[in-house]
């Protein structure tokens, strides 16, 4: 996969209250207007699975968790608070992320059918709150392909169509909406309004690239 670059929202906080925190990695950093999303609603190039019952520990609504048990349940109780705090965000998650898959890095495929948001631990286990608000942030990168996608058939989706810093700054601000409405933490509220979308370079060589993916440790 290492001509598309991956999406991820993750965090480390320190004791010293330090953080380090993953996102788009975009080929280029063009410009482009602030996306406006349009609906919340499956499209044609979205293959979500069928509902399940909820009684299986792998299926959450239309989602298919992947990973030990206690990933599946920190994953469960993330999109429950969702559900029941942000039902419009739980609502596009639903729509947008078809796999929750726990791995060694935190990234959003958005391109794969059905899209496959990846996380790793640190993400996921840092608290209930957190993980639910990345959910909600990159299932944004993929509402954002799915509507390109869908607005021109038989194109290829371009990187700045759903990531670079535009797409990020947009991102992180939903997913500190969504923060506020789930009753994050204020650290996580304070945390999220300090990014500045430049910290998917974790090489610090001014691009973002596979290599500052691989380099995650989140």
């Amino acid at each position: 996969m290492k001509s598309r670059f991956v999406f991820s929202i993750g965090l480390v906080f320190i004791a010293a209250n330090t953080a380090c925190i993953g996102a788009v990695m975009p080929v280029t950093t063009k410009s482009i207007n602030t996306p406006q999303i349009i609906q919340h609603v499956p499209t044609s190039t979205q293959q979500i699975l069928p509902p399940t019952a909820t009684t299986d520990p792998t299926i959450y609504g239309r989602i298919k968790i992947k990973g030990n048990s206690a990933f599946m349940t920190q994953t469960r109780a993330a999109l429950d608070v969702l559900e029941q705090k942000d039902p419009a965000a739980y609502k596009k998650i639903q729509t947008y992320v078809g796999i929750i898959e726990q791995g060694e890095h935190s990234g959003m495929w958005a391109w794969e059918q059905p899209p496959r948001y990846e996380v790793n631990d640190v993400t996921a286990f840092f608290s209930v709150t957190w993980y639910a608000s990345t959910i909600a942030h990159d299932a944004t990168h993929a509402e954002l392909y799915a509507q390109y996608q869908t607005a021109h058939p038989g194109e290829s989706v371009p990187e700045d169509a759903y990531g670079g810093v535009p797409i990020e700054r947009f991102c992180i601000g939903y997913q500190l909406d969504v923060a506020k409405r789930i009753g994050a933490p204020q650290s996580e509220i304070d945390y999220l309004s300090t990014l500045d979308s430049t910290h998917c370079d974790v090489d610090h060589d001014e691009d973002c690239d596979w290599n500052d993916y691989l380099k995650r440790d989140w």
